[in-house]
């Protein structure tokens, strides 16, 4: 009632119904953050605005919810679904989905104090930090926390009154230990895909509609249609005079045609040039002739343009040929050297697969225009020669040699490396690469013009036997992010933690595609991050006799005194003539007395002791503080509990201590490999939209506490494979637009948090989130 009644107000100060969000925004924080009767005045109480418009404004033990400096400027009415049937629609705002009912809720995040007086460079709204350790326990600790030097004098005059502080909150039932939430595990994160893929595993789960069409588009329903022989040849006179012919091959009967492949780069022939075309093909023919063949086949004269597939089938016409001829010469109006020449046709991403798929017995001869001389190179001294990745692209040499074998997660990810270091003059689609990888592979999809590079692959990895590859491939996280560059592409395998894709085991399965460079998983682990405020943690120790006594009087003692009071109130209506009963109730107070006394005593022996485990939670907030700041923060005293993960993120540090123990390190300390360690410190701070900014993650489940960068707070932790002992969790934030859980960053987390988490049903994930074009955020307040 106190919250609908302050909404009202604020409407009729001038809040139209254009800023929804805002409201909604301002509900939340009534909702979920602050008992209705202390915000039983939002005009009174004027932290909402006054923080946002004038920094220097303080509040003593206030709440703060800073609006959000940005805000997006997309006019459009966007629906949500979430995952017990609820609709909800509304302008594009940062949300999520609540822990507690799974409903779409504002993105608050707690901040600290230098991101909320720096720039105001979110979408999302921040607020501060606060204490969330009962009243109790908050008395409790500052009497007993450190009880040394003047702190212990001062803790002996305080003891009486904080007694009878304590004494008196004792008779309100309160849960000084925390809630046990979900039967001791992670919560539940809530949330559910409704949408069909754009291609699926199963084509059953397809709308029928659409299960004929879509049937093809991935193996084995569909596949592309193999050559068995070349659609055109160049065949040669008997007489070596006339010109050759260009035959289609399926109308030659009862003739055996043995041919050779003519590997060239447009961009040193060019197809319109009438020079050029010549010389190719009086190479070609003379090629021909030398090793007695009577056909040779060349891109410019043999591709069927009426089928654009032709194009993806050169691998099939390269497998049949006897052998190969390279065609090199400088490009039209320049001059380059013979090694350059050969450089620039093995940087070229249609010659690579021609070279690595010709005949292994057979050694490659290369015609060089410029000078009219020929050489005769084995396969792997052109490789050397030509290509510059060749660490990587001779073991592909070898494989196709018979010499070593690659498994076919080696193979595709090792050919992905070869095939992305390459590049095309001209790209006939967006997946032109993933296309020309499939020559290499056995079961190829059909080519689609609407797929981009990102689908063309999935659907490549979806048709073959490829253990994963996208499985494991998402769970990697690009090396280009240490340097802080955020355009990192899909396919950037360069891990961080120098992980190869064959070290990761996949925990979660790739259903479908889920269109706009998505793919569907089920599988993985799952929980929330909370990121609105730190909640009482409940704390798992030894029950023994001291604390079994400690929870015994402090329970009871409240009972002491009503049962005294009630003796002397007998005692005192039959006129003080039961002494018995009069004595035993002033004993009954004494004994309240001393047990209040000694309370504080017994309350920090019964919560100050060895933790053996803690109610799991993720708690997350902007920015960096020390740890025994966190920890007291958290559960209100400082007692070492929590610890710095030694290497769960790109900012992770540790060391080796004096006893030989790996001991994670703050990040912030400065190390040989960390000299400048407030550096991303500032730099997020003052970072613009879109920008890397520093958050923070609490795992009460391990006790461990991970500095990370990102660009927007990730409201989910998945975890989707493991690696090295470790488990790789994708943190991911929630397009709720689209329905779509966007990677913002990976961590390597310990396996026990595994055990605590609830499987998350089929999820659409995207590697990358676009950034929305955002204006300033204002507020029409008289």
């Amino acid at each position: 009632m106190a919250a609908n009644h302050e909404l009202h107000q604020l409407q009729d100060r001038g809040i139209d119904a254009e800023q929804q969000p805002l409201l909604d925004l301002i509900k939340a924080s009534f909702i979920c953050f602050r008992p209705l009767d202390k915000l039983a005045n939002l005009q009174k109480c004027p932290t909402y605005f006054d923080v946002y418009t004038n920094p220097n404004t303080r509040f003593e033990n206030t709440y703060s919810i800073l609006f959000p400096g940005k805000r997006y400027e997309s006019a459009s009415i966007f629906r949500h679904k979430d995952s017990l049937g609820r609709v909800w629609t509304g302008p594009d705002d940062d949300r999520y989905l609540s822990s507690q009912d799974g409903r779409l809720i504002p993105l608050v995040v707690q901040a600290t104090e230098d991101i909320l007086h720096g720039p105001k460079n979110s979408t999302w709204a921040r607020s501060n930090i606060e204490k969330r350790t009962p009243r109790i326990l908050q008395i409790v600790y500052m009497l007993l926390g450190e009880r040394t030097g003047n702190k212990s004098l001062v803790s002996a005059i305080a003891w009486i009154p904080c007694s009878l502080a304590i004494a008196a909150l004792l008779f309100f039932p309160v849960d000084l230990g925390g809630e046990i939430r979900n039967n001791g595990r992670y919560e539940q994160f809530k949330y559910h895909y409704w949408g069909y893929s754009k291609v699926s595993a199963n084509i059953h789960e397809l709308p029928s509609r659409d299960r004929t069409i879509r049937a093809a588009e991935r193996n084995p329903h569909g596949t592309m249609q193999r050559l068995e022989r070349p659609r055109k040849l160049c065949v040669l006179r008997p007489d070596g005079i006339l010109p050759v012919e260009n035959l289609k091959v399926w109308e030659l009967k009862n003739i055996t045609l043995s041919y050779i492949f003519v590997c060239y780069t447009a961009q040193q022939f060019c197809h319109g040039v009438e020079e050029d075309g010549k010389w190719l093909h009086e190479a070609a023919e003379d090629a021909a002739r030398s090793a007695g063949v009577n056909a040779y086949w060349i891109a410019s004269s043999c591709i069927d343009l009426a089928d654009p597939e032709d194009v993806y089938r050169i691998s099939d016409v390269v497998r049949g040929a006897h052998s190969l001829v390279v065609a090199i010469g400088s490009p039209q109006g320049s001059i380059i050297s013979q090694k350059e020449m050969l450089q620039q046709l093995g940087s070229r991403i249609w010659t690579f697969p021609e070279v690595l798929l010709s005949p292994s017995h057979k050694p490659i001869t290369v015609y060089i225009r410029d000078t009219g001389a020929t050489r005769i190179l084995s396969k792997g001294d052109f490789a050397f020669e030509a290509w510059g990745d060749i660490p990587i692209s001779k073991q592909l040499i070898d494989h196709y040699e018979a010499t070593i074998i690659l498994s076919p997660l080696e193979l595709v990810s090792i050919a992905l490396q070869c095939f992305l270091n390459r590049k095309t003059a001209k790209s006939y689609y967006n997946g032109d690469h993933s296309y020309a990888l499939m020559g290499l592979l056995r079961r190829r999809p059909k080519v689609n013009p609407q797929d981009s590079a990102f689908e063309a692959f999935c659907r490549l990895s979806l048709a073959n036997d490829s253990d994963q590859l996208i499985e494991r491939l998402i769970c990697l996280l690009p090396r280009s992010l240490d340097g802080g560059d955020l355009d990192r592409p899909w396919y950037d395998i360069n891990d961080f933690w120098d992980s190869n894709l064959w070290d990761i085991e996949p925990h979660c399965q790739v259903v479908g595609l889920g269109g706009e460079n998505t793919v569907i998983l089920s599988g993985a682990f799952g929980a929330p991050i909370h990121w609105e405020c730190f909640e009482p943690v409940s704390l798992f120790m030894r029950n023994t006799l001291k604390r079994w006594v400690g929870k015994v009087i402090i329970r009871t003692s409240p009972l002491f005194v009503i049962i005294g009071v009630s003796l002397l109130a007998v005692s005192r209506s039959k006129g003080g003539d039961l002494l018995a009963i009069t004595i035993f109730g002033w004993i009954f107070i004494g004994l309240y007395i001393l047990l209040s006394l000694a309370s504080p005593y017994f309350i920090y022996s019964l919560y100050c002791g060895k933790t053996w485990a803690a109610q799991p939670w993720l708690f997350g907030f902007e920015g960096h503080m020390r740890i025994d700041q966190i920890e007291e923060l958290i559960f209100g005293i400082n007692l070492g509990r929590l610890r710095w993960s030694p290497y769960s993120s790109d900012l992770s540090q540790h060391n080796e201590n004096t006893h030989g123990e790996c001991e994670g390190l703050d990040p912030t300390d400065r190390t040989p490999e960390n000299l400048a360690p407030d550096s991303f410190v500032s730099e997020a701070r003052n970072s613009e939209y879109g920008e890397l900014k520093l958050f923070t993650l609490v795992d009460t489940n391990t006790l461990t506490v991970t500095l990370f960068r990102s660009v927007r707070p990730p409201v989910a932790m998945l975890l989707c494979g493991s690696e090295g002992g470790m488990q790789r969790a994708l943190l991911c934030s929630y397009d709720w637009k689209t329905q779509t859980l966007c990677r913002e960053t990976v961590l390597r987390v310990q396996t026990v948090i595994m055990e605590q988490m609830s499987r998350v049903d089929r999820f659409r994930l995207a590697l990358k989130r676009p950034l929305g074009d955002t204006a300033e955020f204002t507020i029409n307040v008289d």
